[in-house]
Order: structure tokens, then sequence, then C-alpha cells
């Protein structure tokens, strides 16, 4: 999910809540008794949306025709519809502020300033024409306008208020998944090393209790990757997330991917256990990446928090515990 396809959702649901309001608009004009021809201008913008929306299909054509679309809405749309429907009697005001929410939204650059200072401006002359000509200004009865305004007030309203919940749903999206990515490694579901970080910070404050650093490294891992392609590489280490999650990760413990086929994992219990669990581990891992290469296995190095008194000290003795392991396994 980027920017770019939020925003074309979102100018979607524009498209659709203006063919909607068109719909309503002539409907009520209908009712409000207003002559038929008012009704061109939503006419006119229920077709325009209807073709603007079958274009944001289209990638080579969106920009334009999404750019046309504003343009046709202030520099045509507007002004019509001010000077056919009463002016500043009627709804202008919070028509403008809607298409300027959406143009500051969509467009960046000259086109958002040019859009802007047009509906500025547009807005500006058509008060003036509206105050030395109002001759040139549409005006209906009372009760006419009464009943417009009732049914369009809400249901600009509520465009707005669609509009706006779904810049929130789109951007609630986007956080959780921008939380995701600072939290969690893409490929495997575990924490990543900035979670680690934070954990490791957290637990070394706590000395009441049993806690452990694990730095787990595959070995001859390479011959994986050489032999059956990196997407094979991938899948071997996506199941070993899922073994240490099975084996290392309940209760409160942190299981996190250090970075390339290494992950690290503080686990907080007594040390007899963590190396039952590792053993079963170790086990069930080898079975299944032997399919794969036999030679394929891991090396794991275990180091009490209490003994040290900082981070680097601890990921000193836990690397050097771990080199020891692997020149072991290498023999």
């Amino acid at each position: 999910m980027n920017q770019y396809d939020i925003k074309m959702r979102l100018y979607r649901s524009i498209l659709f809540v203006g063919a909607l309001l068109s719909v309503i608009c002539i409907i009520g004009n209908y009712l409000s008794s207003f002559p038929f021809w008012p009704n061109l201008k939503w006419i006119a913008l229920f077709l325009t949306t209807s073709v603007s929306y079958w274009f944001s299909k289209k990638e080579n054509y969106i920009k334009a025709f999404m750019f046309g679309f504003f343009f046709f809405l202030i520099w045509i749309f507007f002004p019509f519809a001010f000077l056919d429907s009463g002016g500043s009697n009627n709804n202008a005001i919070g028509y403008a502020f809607l298409l300027l929410i959406t143009v500051t939204y969509l467009f960046s650059g000259w086109k958002r300033f040019f859009l802007v200072f047009s509906l500025i401006g547009i807005f500006m002359i058509l008060h003036a024409v509206e105050f030395y000509f109002p001759q040139l200004i549409t005006v209906y009865p009372a009760h006419t306008q009464f009943t417009d305004r009732m049914i369009q007030i809400p249901l600009l309203l509520f465009a707005s208020f669609m509009i706006i919940l779904k810049f929130a749903w789109e951007y609630e999206a986007v956080n959780i998944k921008l939380d995701d990515y600072a939290k969690f490694d893409e490929l495997t579901g575990l924490y990543n090393r900035r979670m680690f970080n934070v954990e490791i910070e957290e637990a070394l404050r706590n000395r009441k209790e049993e806690i452990f650093l694990v730095l787990l490294d595959l070995d001859n891992f390479k011959k994986v990757n050489d032999r059956c392609g990196h997407i094979i590489g991938d899948e071997v280490l996506k199941k070993l997330g899922d073994y240490l999650r099975k084996f290392l990760g309940q209760d409160r413990n942190i299981v996190s991917r250090w970075g390339g086929d290494e992950f690290a994992i503080i686990y907080f219990g007594n040390r007899i256990t963590l190396m039952e669990k590792l053993t079963h581990l170790k086990k069930e891992f080898k079975d299944y990446v032997s399919f794969y290469e036999k030679t394929t296995g891991i090396s794991a190095s275990i180091i009490e928090l209490a003994l040290y008194e900082n981070v680097s000290q601890i990921l000193i003795a836990a690397d050097q515990e771990l080199y020891k392991e692997k020149s072991r396994n290498s023999k």
C-alpha cells in the first residue's frame, strides 16, 4: 500500500459520492419545485463523474482526467451552480470547503496551487458579481430555497463526512501497517531488531528472575540458497520462524529476527528448560531442512542477562559463544 494507491481509492470514492449527490439533488430539485433546467448542472456532474470513474481505471489517463475533473468543478460547475441556485443564499461555501480539502490532499506541486487559487479567485469573483450585478443571480421563492437547503445541507454534510471518514480509514490502515513495519520482520512475522533492542533494555532492568539471551544462527544456509534458490531460502527462514514460535515463543518470551539467518530470543525461565526446548527445536528443524541441504542446522548461544552490566557486554558474550558453537558444529 503506497500513497498513490490511497489517493486513487479516495479519488474514486469522491467520484462515487459526486455521482450519488447528483442523482439525489436532481430528485431534491424536483421535490423543491425547481424548474428542470437547473438540473442540467447536476446531469453534467453525473456524466463527468461517471466518465472520470471509468478513466480512473486507465493508468495512462488517470492523472489528466483527475485534474480535468476538478478543473471542471471549479471553473464550470461551481460558478454555474452559484449563479443558478441563488448565490450566497445557497450552499456555495460548504461546497467550496469540500473542494479545498480534496484538492489539497489529492494534488501536489503546481496543480495543487493552481486549483486552490483558482477556487479562491472564482469564489471572490462570484461574490463580487453578486454584489455589483445582482440581476445575474437567479432568485427563487423563500419556501423553495428552504426546501432545497433542507435537502442539500444534510447531503453536503454527509458527503463531507464520508470523504473525511474515507481519509481517516485509509490513514488508520497505513498507520497500522507502518506500526507493523516498525515492530515486525516482514518475512517471518517475528519481532525485528528494533523491537529486540527495546525489549532487551527492558529485560536487563529486571534482575528478579532468570532471563537469558539466545543468539541463533543457521549453519551452511548459503548452500540452501545456492542449491535451491532464494525463494526456497526464504521458505526455510519462515519455517524456522514457525519453529521458534512453537518452542520458544510462549508466554513473555521475545522471539526476533536479528538479521539475515540470525535470530535472537529473550527467554524468561530456567536454563534447563530452555536447553531442552532448544534441543527439540534443532532436531525438528534439522529433519525439515535436510530435504534441501543435509549440512544445514542451527548453532545457538545462551547468555544469562544478570551476569552482565549492559547490552553491549551481553551481545559480545553471546557472539563469542555463538562463534564457538559454530566452530564445533563445522568439525
